[in-house]
């Protein structure tokens, strides 16, 4: 659950700010993203206390106002590849562990290309548990090879008790890079 809800702030991170630099220091070869938002999901949902069950997480959103790299805007996605070992719940998020969630996040940009991270870590904050940090390396299509960092924060939707997901943007002052 804790990975889960890591990949999904790591990916709203990504999709708030992506600044990306480009090699032989090019300039504006690769673009700087200003915002990011999106939606993310548990499945199945959390519960809201302990034993709590095995869950996956998944998210959507979009980057906006970019410059560079022939790139203006971009969609995101992220899927959870590497299954939880460890139950969640809505308890278990109030107490992260550090231990990130990893799968595989996806931008299709304006210009029909994309850029995958096939090993994509998402960390919740143990400190500022609404906040995550988003790290890993695209592996196919544009800008293959370049490193991904950012920080999302994020705000969960509860219902009946249960965790359902939520919404994120990408953290006030913090840009995502890709370089």
């Amino acid at each position: 659950m804790r990975k889960t809800f890591g990949v999904f702030l790591a990916v709203a991170t990504l999709l708030s700010v992506v600044v990306m630099t480009s090699p032989g220091g090019a300039a504006a070869a690769t673009p700087t993203c200003n915002a990011a938002k999106g939606t993310f999901a548990f499945s199945p949902t959390l519960p809201a206390g302990l034993p709590g069950v095995l869950s996956n997480l998944s998210s959507a959103g979009t980057v906006a106002s970019c410059s560079g790299g022939g790139v203006t805007s971009g969609k995101t996605s992220f899927k959870q590849t590497v299954k939880s070992t460890t139950k969640s719940s809505c308890t278990s998020l109030a107490k992260p562990t550090g231990k990130p969630t990893t799968g595989s996040f996806v931008i299709t940009w304006n210009n029909g290309k994309t850029s995958t991270a096939s090993k994509f870590n998402v960390t919740q904050s143990t400190k500022t548990i609404t906040n995550a940090t988003t790290t890993g390396k695209i592996t196919a299509g544009l800008f293959v090879g370049k490193s991904i960092t950012g920080s999302v924060t994020f705000t969960l939707k509860t219902a009946g008790g249960k965790c359902l997901g939520g919404t994120y943007v990408n953290t006030k002052g913090v840009k995502f890079v890709i370089k």
